[in-house]
Order: C-alpha cells, then structure tokens, then sequence
C-alpha cells in the first residue's frame, strides 16, 4: 500500500504541475498576443499617418501639376496670340501696300483723263476699314495684356480668340473693300495706247 499513495501523491504533482505550465503557457501567449495587437495597432497608426501624409503630397503635387499645365497654356496663349499678331500687321502691311498701289493706279488713270471719283470714294472706304483694322489690332492687344493675367487660362484663351476673329473679319472687309476698287478700276482705260510688261 505504500506505492500506491506514491503514485498519488506523484499524479497530484504532474498534475499541479501541468496546470502551472498550462497557466504560464496561457499567460506568456496572452502576452504576445497582447504585444502583437499593441504592434498592429503602432503599424495601423504609422500607415494611417503615412496615408494621410502621401494624400496631402499628392494634393500639392496636383496643385503643382496644375500651376505648371496652367503657365504652359499661357505660353501658349501668349504664342498663338503674338503670331496672330505678327500675321495681321503683315496683312495690314499687304493691305496699306495694296492700296497705296491702287492709288498710284487712280493717279495714272486720272492724268490720262477718266474720272476717278467713285475709285477715289471706294478707295477711301476701303483705307477706313484698314484704320479700324489697325485700331482693332491696338484695342486687341490692349485686352490681351489684361486677358493674360486673368486666373482661369480656358476663359482667357476664349477671350483671346474672340479678339482675333474680330480683327479678322476686319481685315476681311478691308480686303473686300479694295477688291471692290481694283474691281471698279477694271472697265477704266489708262489712255490710246496700251501699256507693256517688259518680260525677264
């Protein structure tokens, strides 16, 4: 009978002795658990600051990305508008170089002894509307010095084209107007003889 308590008391031990290990088994997992949660919620905290941080920088980057396709199209603006332009005082220099030449035909057609005073009336018309043309021009970039500063590049660049299709149709009815001389020049007669071309 002596072994049998032995055994007993021996269970009693690996038992007292499981449920310690199971307990600290228990506890050290709870720790790291415990721990584990603590370092998901550090790194959830570190990705919702660095979340935050890249959406305020990709906001800047944006905005920067709009201030810099904004300048782009004011250049642009700017260059359509200065070879807009550059073409309309070489029309203007065409159109005044084509009057003067008219004129110089009046003069010729006068001195041979025709009457001119209706080309003369056409041809007056005609260098007003060159005036305007040239006023037009002036009043145009007076308005893109004030477009150009303007915060919204679309409604410039739609200001901007407005001005040049009114200086357009200007210098269209300009030319129309000179072409309605040369047209009325045509049935007039510089004198007997016909006048000839050397060839080169």
């Amino acid at each position: 009978m002596l072994v049998a308590p032995v055994f007993v008391l021996a269970d009693e031990v690996i038992d007292g002795r499981a449920l310690q290990l199971r307990q600290e088994f228990k506890l050290k997992q709870q720790a790291i658990q415990q721990e584990a949660k603590q370092n998901r919620e550090v790194l959830m905290q570190e990705f919702k600051a660095k979340r935050e941080t890249f959406k305020t920088d990709a906001q800047k980057r944006v905005d920067a990305l709009k201030k810099k396709v904004g300048e782009e199209r004011a250049k642009r603006i700017e260059q359509f508008f200065n070879q807009m332009v550059r073409k309309f005082e070489n029309a203007i220099d065409r159109l005044n170089n084509l009057a003067d030449r008219i004129e110089s035909r009046l003069t010729k057609t006068e001195a041979a002894g025709n009457d001119v005073s209706k080309q003369r009336d056409l041809l007056k018309v005609a260098r007003d509307k060159i005036t305007a043309v040239e006023t037009a021009l002036g009043d145009a970039k007076t308005q893109f010095g004030a477009t150009a500063l303007s915060e919204n590049p679309r409604t410039a660049f739609q200001k901007v084209k407005e001005l040049v299709k009114g200086v357009a149709q200007k210098a269209k009815d300009a030319h129309r107007a000179l072409v309605d001389v040369m047209n009325s020049i045509k049935g007039l007669r510089l004198g007997d003889k016909g006048t000839t071309t050397p060839s080169r």
